[in-house]
């Protein structure tokens, strides 16, 4: 997520980039997994499945969400 902002930070958690839901297969699926820091897993990535939106935006101020309302008409 930090590197979609245009910087890199160190991870430590194994994120899982579609909800496994106790499905097994999908939890140990190494496709599945996205390394994050802690803040992004436990803040941006909980509001992500919460509400269908990205939160933030580059270190030039533009927002990383594709469909955010600023974004529109601009070309994302």
């Amino acid at each position: 997520m930090h590197q979609a902002q245009g910087y890199t930070v160190v991870a430590d958690v194994v994120d899982h980039i579609v909800p496994h839901k106790g499905d097994h297969k999908l939890f140990w699926d190494p496709s599945n997994h996205q390394a994050l820091c802690k803040q992004c897993h436990d803040g941006h990535k909980q509001r992500l499945e919460k509400t269908g939106a990205m939160s933030g935006c580059s270190l030039d101020g533009v927002p990383i969400d594709p469909d955010h309302h600023w974004l529109k008409g601009k070309g994302g």
